[in-house]
């Protein structure tokens, strides 16, 4: 259920967005962006929402995947601070709070050390307490302390999930679903890759078409 004591709408997280970044975002990335923005609002205003720190840690892995090839990096950042604020957070705080986490994990070495984070612990209590709202953001969040922490056996998620009180059939979906996002932003960059390319081509060889034409009339 969504907030009563906000009513903030769809259209209203999608127009403070666009009312910070105004300008044209790709259309491989915009597409991403809208998506993703359109999922996460409707954790952020639902009524058992509460921040997470493993919620931003998934979050920058996915946004920072998602815009590996962008043309400007410093409109990168513009967009990540206009997406995060469109949902009423702090993206620094975000980017914070995910760099610690991914610190944490990288120093653990191990899932028994990762099960020790009390971010875990909170994400339970609070999940225990219907003051968490899951989001796809905190199955990716899990998988990348994984990742970082070198805890690659397959009983690894199942047991961080465990700690976090998250339901494992639903966090391996939504990692299905991410990688498989992943996988068509792969082939899209490639796809724009080659037809950047062969504009390319045709451009250099109309221009020396036009140049053996001027040298043949000179």
């Amino acid at each position: 259920p969504l907030s009563t004591q906000t009513a903030v709408t769809l259209a209203d997280t999608k127009r403070k967005f666009v009312e910070s970044y105004p300008f044209p975002i790709p259309s491989i990335w915009s597409v991403a962006v809208n998506e993703l923005l359109a999922n996460q609002h409707f954790v952020r205003y639902n009524t058992r929402y509460s921040y997470s720190k493993l919620s931003s840690l998934g979050f920058v892995s996915v946004y920072d995947q998602l815009f590996e090839g962008f043309p400007s990096d410093e409109e990168k950042a513009k967009i990540f601070d206009c997406f995060v604020e469109a949902l009423d957070e702090d993206p620094e705080k975000c980017r914070k709070d995910a760099a610690e986490l991914a610190k944490f994990a990288k120093e653990a070495g191990g899932v028994d050390a990762l099960l020790a984070s009390p971010v875990l612990a909170d994400i339970k209590s609070n999940g225990e307490a219907n003051k968490f709202a899951y989001s796809r953001y905190d199955a990716i969040g899990l998988f990348r302390m994984l990742e970082l922490g070198g805890a690659t056996e397959p009983a690894a998620l199942e047991k961080l999930a465990d700690a976090a009180g998250l339901n494992l059939k639903k966090v391996n979906g939504d990692l299905s679903m991410y990688k498989g996002l992943l996988s068509k932003l792969a082939a899209a960059k490639e796809l724009q890759k080659e037809i950047f390319e062969r504009e390319k081509r045709k451009t250099a060889e109309r221009l020396a078409k036009k140049e053996a034409a001027n040298d043949a009339t000179a």
